[in-house]
């Protein structure tokens, strides 16, 4: 993309009947590496090195910031409606038009409550906004069910497998790919 500003900003915050998908801030920090931290998390995330500590993670927020700014994707904190300034989780998609890849993860204390659908739906639903996204792929690691599950809820297709690199686990993974394209009414 060669815009310098995103074509999302202007949908942030997101509202959904639980939880609200806001900015990163810098004192998001501490929660983000509590819970990017906890070895549960960090080995189903590709990216994240294991120790985690709190620089790791001003550095995510800056980067995120930085991506959200100069329209390559979106990265928001996900907050509970009641506490909007306690993250609990992040969701983020990233890429080049036509197609970007989304991702998230909740703190241990946010599973399996619905959470990770919940916000998923409406970032997925802000992001077919922009009209020149065809598709948004996605996946996880073959021994994250619960991930997978998420995303079959949400109408992703699996596509393939391939593998990819966990830094948490220091080795290559087998990751299985789906994908959802545009809806027709989008």
């Amino acid at each position: 993309m060669t815009e310098t500003t995103s074509p999302w900003r202007g949908a942030v915050p997101i509202e959904t009947p639980r939880l609200v998908l806001r900015e990163l801030r810098r004192g998001d920090a501490p929660r983000i590496a509590r819970y990017v931290g906890d070895i549960g998390v960090a080995r189903m995330l590709a990216v994240v090195p294991l120790p985690y500590n709190e620089k790791d993670a001003e550095t995510f927020v800056a980067a995120m910031g930085a991506i959200n700014a100069d329209g390559r994707g979106l990265g928001l904190a996900v907050a509970e409606k009641g506490a909007p300034d306690l993250l609990i989780g992040v969701m983020s998609f990233i890429g080049a038009l036509p197609v970007v890849e989304i991702g998230w993860w909740l703190g241990r204390p946010y599973w399996g409550r619905g959470f990770a659908t919940e916000a998923a739906r409406a970032l997925i639903a802000v992001a077919f906004r922009e009209p020149r996204l065809d598709r948004i792929v996605a996946g996880a690691f073959f021994d994250n069910p619960a991930s997978l599950h998420v995303q079959d809820k949400l109408g992703f297709a699996r596509t393939g497998e391939s593998q990819r690199h966990s830094l948490a686990r220091r080795a290559f993974v087998r990751h299985i790919d789906t994908e959802i394209v545009r809806p027709a009414s989008a």
